[in-house]
């Protein structure tokens, strides 16, 4: 144990070296690293892309982030990697909070900032909070404002609407369902629809095929499938019972948005809502415009 701890040590002692011997950075001037997909499009989004130096390997939107140095994961950061940046400030999610390589980034001086984007609320609070770190409250606000407008606006469409059974999935073999206490789950009760996952309490539910049928979602949203609209109807065929296959209420959806958690949920959601209610938004069932 005492030869780890002293190895553990070194390392860090050789990592602060390239803190010493980095350059200088100009006072005022920001340094940003990014550990995780939402923070990096809240960056850009408040418009402090230029300030951002280092982020995940994961981030890959707004295609400006693609070209910049990655950094590992919000799990699995890498230390040298991000020393080596010189961060005026390192921003991850508050999962990683406790991670041995955060608490060893913290021995080294660096400024850490953690938040949380499971929700709506969270993913707002977010975008207040870097947005009062890093100077660009009034950015922040902006951008609130903007994303606040885009959800009342599918409220709106959506309020007279009858709500309809959902089911949301992510993967295959097994189901992976969106359950309750995620970003997803809200957007799918904003877009005024019963998650039939909640029912299970977990984030991210495994579910049965039993489970699907005995629980008659009207509406599948299947990301599993990508972008071959006629992917979903292949699986589902061999399950007619289910309302959403007899109906052909079974979509394939982008996961670019609308699994990124951070400013685009608006879009995300007005994505989800036409699809849910697609006479709301001047479609039909299968999601053609209806307004030309």
């Amino acid at each position: 144990m005492a030869r780890a701890q002293k190895s553990a040590r070194l390392a860090i002692a050789a990592i602060a070296s390239l803190v010493l011997l980095g350059p200088r950075i100009a006072s005022g001037a920001e340094r940003i690293v990014s550990l995780t997909p939402s923070v990096t499009e809240i960056l850009f989004a408040l418009g402090a892309g230029s300030e951002v130096v280092g982020v995940s390997q994961y981030c890959d939107y707004p295609p400006a982030a693609t070209r910049l140095p990655q950094v590992g994961s919000f799990l699995t950061p890498n230390i040298e990697a991000i020393v080596a940046l010189h961060p005026t400030l390192i921003i991850g999610i508050g999962l990683s909070s406790e991670l041995r390589e955060i608490r060893a980034l913290k021995e080294l001086g660096c400024s850490i900032m953690t938040i949380q984007d499971d929700s709506v609320a969270q993913i707002e609070d977010s975008i207040r909070a870097i947005g009062d770190r890093i100077g660009r409250a009034d950015a922040a606000r902006t951008l609130l404002a903007g994303l606040n407008a885009q959800i009342a606006d599918v409220q709106r469409r959506v309020a007279a609407t009858r709500k309809a059974r959902v089911l949301m999935l992510v993967g295959h073999e097994p189901l992976i369902a969106v359950g309750p206490g995620t970003f997803l789950d809200d957007l799918l009760k904003l877009a005024n629809s019963d998650n039939i996952a909640d029912s299970t309490a977990q984030q991210w539910p495994k579910l049965g095929i039993e489970f699907v049928i005995a629980m008659r979602p009207e509406v599948i949203l299947d990301g599993q499938m990508g972008t071959d609209p006629a992917a979903p109807a292949r699986f589902w065929e061999k399950f007619p019972s289910i309302p959403a296959v007899r109906n052909h209420r079974v979509y394939g959806y982008p996961g670019d948005p609308i699994l990124h958690a951070g400013p685009r949920i608006g879009v995300s959601l007005k994505m989800l809502a036409a699809m849910i209610h697609p006479d709301a938004f001047g479609q039909g069932p299968a999601g053609e415009d209806l307004t030309r």
